[in-house]
């Protein structure tokens, strides 16, 4: 085409190119989904991207070598040795849990549990080696972690860290610092190995115990070309997978240097710098560079170079992180915790308190003093959902922690220019009430967040309030019949005049159904807005006893200009002062 030399024949179903105007699309959605037909190369010099044979038992092993070779060769993803200390791992060798040498590599396991119960019971972590019998447990262990082991020896490594074995049981202590440190335990991890295919730890690894799905080829007649499949695009295959939809995987994926990925059709090899699978064989220089296809789990974010910057950044993450489940509602924050911390030790120095970033603006102050500015934690407060949520009372209702559902960007990124007339304290564990600055002062100390965290209680809030009521939406299922639908939407209106609306609203799921939503009027809560961006942020509370929880945050759509409020369109306000839990 116009004297190019490339060609591509291939057969495609009908009506692919149905809709001519995104034709590109329908190449990407298709052969994304089928994968390629390529010639197999004859000899390991050739300069052109080639296919390679995948066999349904057994791995390409020599070929995984060469990637983790070419990585810890040529590229800046080398571990961090900032593993926790007294780090327990399995000596594949011996099959005992031992204690970790001394800056010995060790692989790391990261993989969906499954149901309560359906895998083996752990073994004791233990420094001092291992009786027969918990050689004899990891003999039998679940699929999963057998695999995983064998890789490992197959790799001629040794060492591997799986979490239900390697986490003290014994020792609380131990046991909580490990749990809140899983983050740099992957990070210290030469490999990780991701188990991104079947439901639970009884699924073994493809291309381990469990075969593979066939991989298509055919020879042509009459001659010695062969061709084979580079099957579906194993980026695509992983976030399909259970393992991409769980809270503690987000981390351990992110966090770690290099993984080497199993999904039903062939390993996927992903490091910072390039990613090659099993079934296309391309010269591994090409594999990195700008020219390259970007890698699945990207941390631009901790290197503070994300386009829109490092409020953005956080509230990208947590958007991506929300969408994920998990069994225990008290793992919502601790599961996120690891990637946390790193926004707070990166260049951009996002701080946050119970996953509500601060940051602090440009200015002469520390980037500490962040924290002690009550008016970017009230900024911090205007993030919202994409639909209904429940509510996790493990932690505060006013963080995101706090609920189950995605959640949405974050409208003004932080404090820069935010108008609040929001006074905050702290309602503490003592009964004593604390000044804003003064209970955070020493948060970023050794041990000072998990100590403000266990003294904290509720905020106490002095601010504008004013009152609404909430009219539910209809929806009509066609127009040729009468019977109608609620929806968890609802019309905030004025209690004065229904005309007047000031929002929708999107209630949690456990609201939907009570019967006294429309009767009752509301309080809202004023936050504050941007100067330039205009309508103020709200938050609708309900009150449990003399508790207010936040139910919904969104913006007033009457108002165009905070800084020059009309009181003939804004609605009327009282200041009040309460608890907020």
């Amino acid at each position: 085409m116009n004297g190019s030399t490339d060609t591509m024949l291939a057969v495609v179903p009908n009506g692919l190119f149905s809709d001519l105007k995104h034709t590109h699309q329908h190449y990407a959605d298709t052969f994304g989904a089928v994968g390629y037909m390529l010639p197999v190369a004859y000899s390991s010099l050739s300069p052109w991207l080639t296919g390679l044979p995948v066999a349904p038992l057994r791995i390409n092993l020599s070929l995984i070598q060469k990637w983790l070779k070419q990585c810890k060769n040529n590229h800046a993803c080398t571990s961090r040795w900032s593993r926790p200390s007294d780090l327990q791992l399995i000596d594949c060798k011996t099959l005992e849990i031992v204690t970790a040498p001394s800056n010995c590599n060790y692989f790391a396991l990261s993989y969906v549990w499954g149901k309560k119960g359906s895998g083996s019971t752990p073994a004791p972590a233990s420094s001092q080696g291992t009786t027969h019998s918990t050689r004899d447990l990891l003999r039998a262990a679940a699929p999963v972690v057998r695999d995983a082991i064998a890789v490992v020896q197959s790799l001629g490594s040794r060492y591997l860290w799986v979490d239900q074995y390697c986490i003290p049981q014994t020792d609380p202590t131990l046991k909580a610092e490990q749990i809140g440190k899983m983050d740099l335990i992957y990070e210290g991890a030469y490999c990780t190995i991701v188990a991104a295919s079947g439901s639970s730890d009884q699924a073994g690894l493809p291309g381990v115990s469990v075969a593979r799905c066939k991989q298509p080829s055919f020879t042509l007649d009459g001659s010695d070309v062969r061709l084979v499949s580079s099957l579906p695009d194993p980026q695509a295959a992983i976030r399909a997978s259970k393992w991409m939809t769980r809270a503690w995987t987000f981390q351990e994926a992110l966090c770690s240097a290099r993984r080497l990925i199993f999904n039903p059709h062939q390993v996927y090899f992903e490091c910072k710098a390039m990613h090659s699978c099993e079934a296309v064989e391309l010269p591994l220089p090409l594999l990195s560079g700008q020219h390259a296809t970007p890698v699945l789990f990207s941390d631009e974010w901790l290197a503070g170079t994300y386009r829109f910057g490092a409020l953005s950044a956080f509230w990208a993450v947590v958007k991506a992180y929300s969408l994920r489940c998990m069994t225990f509602d008290s793992d919502s924050l601790p599961a996120l915790e690891g990637i946390l911390r790193r926004f707070q030790v990166s260049p951009a120095f996002v701080y946050n308190i119970f996953g509500i970033p601060l940051v602090l603006e440009d200015g002469p102050r520390g980037e500490k003093d962040a924290l002690l500015d009550a008016r970017l934690f009230v900024a911090g407060l205007s993030w919202h959902h994409g639909g209904a949520a429940r509510r996790r009372k493990q932690f505060p209702s006013w963080t995101w922690a706090g609920w189950e559902g995605g959640v949405q960007l974050h409208r003004t990124f932080g404090g820069a220019g935010y108008i609040s007339n929001v006074r905050l304290w702290v309602y503490g564990a003592e009964d004593v009430t604390f000044p804003w600055d003064m209970f955070w002062e020493g948060f970023w100390r050794p041990d000072g967040k998990a100590k403000c965290y266990a003294r904290f209680v509720s905020l106490i809030v002095d601010a504008d309030v004013f009152k609404v009521q909430l009219v539910p939406r209809v929806y009509l299922h066609s127009l040729s019949t009468a019977t109608a639908a609620k929806s968890a939407v609802f019309d905030m209106v004025s209690p004065y005049d229904s005309t007047v609306k000031y929002s929708s609203v999107m209630l949690p799921v456990d609201l939907v159904d009570e019967t006294k939503i429309a009767t009752e009027l509301w309080d809202c809560v004023v936050l504050g807005a941007k100067t330039k961006s205009g309508n103020p942020d709200v938050m609708l509370l309900r009150w449990n006893v003399d508790i207010a929880e936040r139910m919904w945050v969104g913006t007033l759509w009457s108002q165009k200009s905070y800084g020059k409020l009309s009181s003939a369109n804004f609605p009327p306000c009282l200041r009040k002062k309460f608890k907020l839990g």
